[in-house]
């Protein structure tokens, strides 16, 4: 399981979260059939990616609130490929956030957050749903950005299920150093990475199909700013 007292020394952490094999599991892993695709993916980036986003308000109190649609925007010192665009995506839907195994990947990471941040109270939550696909001899990059950080206080990125899949490598830098902390290649799922992302930045090199079929790459992706 990761760990705040990692986060909180190296600035990130590495384990894996109990996954069930109950009917809600499939129902949630199902949910990455259903993401719409990514219209703000250019030409030439040869990525494939299809994606859902939601927002939450976790208050001190313990209340967790949706929040409505809205715009994603990240500056352009952070994202040098879709800095500065106002991008809309289609919402996560109700049946996702009901899931008992959404709702409790939430609750496990807010926890550790306020593990971390005992003083803060409330706490602004993104979670990006993303699919990330590779055909025949192409390869697709999960973050065609490269090396970057996302502009939040923490990033929590948890694989929900890659198929036929060779490739996409998690590099995780401090930042100004030129070597990782940590290379690992997520494979299990609900593998999960925390970074503390004011102080870390990350990449995932592309993916291609292990075989003649489609390579598939879905991820989880929980942000958390202080609200």
């Amino acid at each position: 399981m990761p760990r705040p007292e990692d986060v909180a020394e190296k600035g990130w952490s590495y384990g894996q979260l109990p996954v069930s094999t109950n009917t809600d599991w499939q129902e949630f892993a199902n949910a990455w059939d259903d993401l719409p695709i990514d219209p703000y993916v250019k030409p030439g980036h040869r990525t494939s990616r299809y994606r859902r986003l939601g927002h939450l308000l976790a208050r001190g109190d313990g209340s967790l609130e949706r929040l409505p649609n809205k715009a994603f925007v990240q500056d352009k010192d952070v994202n040098r490929v879709y800095g500065g665009q106002v991008r809309v995506f289609e919402p996560i839907l109700g049946k996702t956030y009901d899931n008992a195994c959404f709702q409790a990947t939430i609750a496990f990471d807010l926890n550790l957050i306020r593990q971390l941040e005992p003083g803060q109270a409330d706490w602004l939550i993104t979670v990006h749903a993303i699919r990330v696909l590779a055909t025949g001899d192409t390869t697709s990059a999960p973050a065609p950005e490269g090396r970057h950080s996302d502009g939040h206080d923490y990033v929590i990125m948890h694989l929900i299920g890659r198929e036929n899949c060779a490739g996409g490598l998690s590099r995780l830098f401090g930042k100004g150093e030129s070597e990782p902390s940590l290379e690992h290649t997520l494979l299990l799922p609900m593998e999960s990475l925390v970074v503390n992302d004011q102080t870390m930045e990350h990449e995932v090199t592309p993916i291609s199909p292990d075989d003649a079929t489609t390579a598939i790459r879905d991820m989880m992706i929980v942000d958390f700013e202080r609200a």
